[in-house]
């Protein structure tokens, strides 16, 4: 670190400090005793983890040594280790380094920290470490960690940990502002509109269309733009796929798993009669009252909702059946075409409701709606059935079955495509197939990868194509 120069001293600690230590141990495993502490020895070097931290046994010994202290300072005398553990000062000190222990993990996943110019000038401003003249002396600040136990390097790694921790904290307290002049030009981008006239030109307003382009003039365009013409270079992938649309077919149908599934699902197919229904709420009864009236003698009700400083996306409800208007649903649905009525209750006071349209109710039998169960049913089942195989699939990989033999050996389909980003092909449209064949290499053992769909697919590379010059007779057909 600028200016700080690291300086460790190797001496064995004294009598009276490793007593401590290995009290304050002994009293730690009765403490965690509760927690499955039954092998202690000498090697124990934590007292727990969270995340990637570990909670070493000196930083507890040393935290609890401080506790104690600070607890003895406040009644004026030494507080023992059995009464420390009697008023729970043990507890309180794991509990403390656990959340410092959470709060380092965090900032270490997310990659907070400071400088070393931020942890110097903290040190430099610590009284602790000033000499008579008030300024940072070096000395004092290597006499005061040696009184401490503790090296340079330990307390200036652990003021890193303690500066980052506080920058996590403020952030999750009060989260951060963003600076006026970043939030005024992220406004001003979003905000602004552009207006623009868009002139649309095709063949039909050219003086004389397009003469048909000869053979020559062809010939003449396609060697002049080879890149044009070029297929990229492709992966040869030879593939066994096993999809639930190919099991489908083969699966027996349930006749009563589909009614039980229709009856699971009533509410989907079976819906009461409903309204399209707008609701504005009034302080008071006599707010709602004067409203209505002023609806009856002319005033647009979309007035009355501006008035109130509301749109009119904020007073929908939607479309409801009576039930869920509660004591206004007799009233609502009393409307034989679009209109207001109230005031009358709702659970949020007196209120204006307008109807704006009836949904008629809707039966769905369930003679109609089979076909789309027996379709989800059934590549529910197969998705199953291929979850039921991943296991066999996986053995058959590893045993070194090749991909023409988990065709014959377990129903998989076999196939090969030139694999190139944006290729037309069913599996090519699977995130999970384009991710595993844009990483593939030669030599690579195929693997079972789980498609979004439930399939799977393993996958072999046979050969890297080069680029390649389409044929000039295949543009002239598509031409």
């Amino acid at each position: 670190m600028a200016r700080l120069t690291t300086i460790e001293h190797h001496k064995p600690k004294k009598k009276g400090q490793q007593v401590v230590v290995w009290t304050l141990v002994a009293m730690l495993v009765v403490g965690l005793g509760g927690f499955g502490v039954t092998n202690f020895g000498g090697g124990l070097q934590s007292i727990g983890r969270v995340g990637d931290r570990e909670i070493e046994v000196n930083d507890y010994a040393r935290a609890l040594q401080q506790e104690l202290a600070a607890f003895g300072a406040q009644i004026n005398q030494t507080v023992t280790l059995q009464q420390a553990q009697a008023l729970g000062l043990d507890a309180q000190v794991r509990q403390r380094l656990v959340a410092e222990a959470a709060l380092d993990n965090e900032t270490a996943r997310v990659g907070l920290s400071v400088g070393d110019a931020r942890v110097a000038e903290e040190i430099t401003a610590n009284s602790a470490f000033q000499g008579t003249a008030g300024q940072f002396d070096r000395e004092t600040y290597r006499l005061t960690l040696q009184q401490n136990n503790l090296t340079e390097t330990a307390f200036e790694q652990g003021l890193r940990d303690n500066l980052a921790r506080s920058l996590l904290q403020g952030a999750v307290a009060g989260g951060f502002v963003s600076p006026a002049p970043l939030v005024d030009t992220l406004h001003a981008y979003i905000a602004e509109r552009r207006g623009f006239s868009l002139l649309r030109l095709t063949e039909a307003d050219l003086p004389a269309p397009l003469p048909a382009p000869t053979e020559a003039e062809l010939t003449a365009w396609y060697e002049a733009n080879p890149a044009a013409f070029t297929a990229p270079e492709a992966k040869r992938i030879t593939y066994a796929a096993l999809l639930p649309e190919d099991l489908v077919a083969s699966l027996p149908v349930d006749e009563e798993a589909l009614r039980a599934l229709y009856d699971s699902r009533i509410s989907d197919f079976v819906q009461p009669e409903r309204r399209l229904v707008e609701r504005l709420v009034f302080p008071d009864e006599a707010a709602a009252a004067e409203a209505k009236a002023r609806i009856d003698a002319g005033t647009p009700f979309e007035d009355i909702v501006a008035e109130r400083g509301l749109a009119l996306t904020d007073i929908d409800i939607g479309d409801v059946a009576q039930p869920a208007l509660g004591a206004a649903g007799e009233a609502v649905f009393g409307l034989t075409e679009p209109g207001v009525v109230g005031p009358l209750p709702s659970d949020l006071g007196p209120a204006l409701f307008r109807m704006n349209g009836i949904v008629a109710a809707q039966e769905v039998p369930f003679e109609e709606a089979r076909a789309d169960l027996l379709s989800e049913f059934q590549m529910d089942a197969a998705r199953r059935a291929i979850a039921d195989r991943v296991e066999e699939i996986d053995d058959l990989l590893a045993s070194g079955a090749t991909l023409e033999e988990l065709q014959a050996d377990a129903g998989m389909v076999l196939g090969t495509v030139d694999y190139v980003e944006g290729v037309d092909d069913r599996l090519a449209g699977y995130p999970a197939f384009r991710e595993a064949a844009a990483a593939l290499q030669e030599g690579d053992f195929p693997e079972a990868v789980t498609l979004d769909d439930g399939g799977l697919v393993a996958m072999r590379l046979d050969a890297v194509v080069p680029p390649t010059l389409r044929p000039c007779r295949r543009w002239r057909r598509r031409s």
